[in-house]
């Protein structure tokens, strides 16, 4: 597998699971949560971060081989 390609699925799977992390944290246990005051803008925030890690994640694998050549 080619190093750079890998490295940017690494990165986006990290950034899948901390925002999986953290909003299994304001959907369990919001009352721990006491220095945000707009929660549901916390949870669209990370939403977002997920939403965004699985679309990048998707393309890489879409147009993208396991050498890093565009898949055609």
């Amino acid at each position: 597998m080619n190093l750079l390609r890998k490295a940017a699925i690494s990165l986006y799977a990290a950034k899948r699971d901390e925002a999986l992390a953290t909003l299994e944290v304001y959907f369990q246990r919001p009352a721990g949560i006491g220095e945000h005051s707009d929660l549901l803008a916390e949870v669209s925030k990370w939403t977002d971060v997920l939403a965004n890690a699985d679309d990048c994640l998707q393309a890489v694998a879409n147009h993208f081989d396991d050498d890093g050549r565009v898949a055609g």
